[in-house]
């Protein structure tokens, strides 16, 4: 079985008025990731991961206050069309596995295969998908379906995801295709 995670697709990042506002080309990722949920809903369970900080949270002292639990900026973009069926994982670290029940939930579930996006790039997209691979998940990442700052961290880490990693790293419209010849 294979899952759709949606990483930290909030308005802190995606959203002018955000606490850690990625600008405009961060958000510009919105519509693909819509598409890729609205096109995956039929086929395997959307996982979101949310960055979900105490107020008093240490990686404070890396970056300003941003997501705190329950706060407005916490909250998923509505653009991208999330469900309340669908399944939400808050999280205090980079990567989605770190301290939360996500590998429970894909075992229980007995999902083998991740398809990533979401943002950023080269932050909490990568260690997710660092922590995905070592253990032992098969992950795709949808390149245009996340993005990073600038272009350099948004290259370095598809590099390290397909190079090290050894994620298969395919665009939208590939993933839709090979869907189709799975249904077909």
């Amino acid at each position: 079985m294979e899952a759709l995670i949606v990483v930290d697709m909030q308005k802190d990042f995606l959203e002018p008025e955000g606490k850690l506002y990625g600008g405009e080309r961060v958000r510009s990722v919105i519509p693909k990731v819509r598409e890729a949920i609205n096109f995956s809903r039929d086929f395997m369970p959307i996982i979101c991961t949310q960055d979900w900080h105490r107020k008093d949270d240490e990686e404070f002292s890396l970056w300003p206050p941003h997501c705190i639990e329950g706060s407005p900026g916490a909250e998923i973009v509505e653009e991208i069309g999330v469900k309340e069926e669908d399944i939400f994982v808050k999280k205090r670290r980079y990567s989605a596995f770190f301290s939360t029940d996500l590998d429970l939930i894909l075992r229980e579930k007995n999902i083998r295969k991740l398809w990533i996006c979401g943002v950023l790039t080269n932050i909490c997209v990568l260690h997710t998908i660092a922590d995905a691979r070592s253990l032992n998940y098969e992950v795709g990442l949808l390149k245009d379906c996340t993005e990073a700052l600038n272009d350099y961290d948004y290259k370095y880490a598809v590099h390290h995801i397909t190079n090290v990693l050894g994620a298969e790293v395919i665009t939208l419209e590939t993933f839709f295709s090979l869907r189709e010849e799975d249904v077909g």
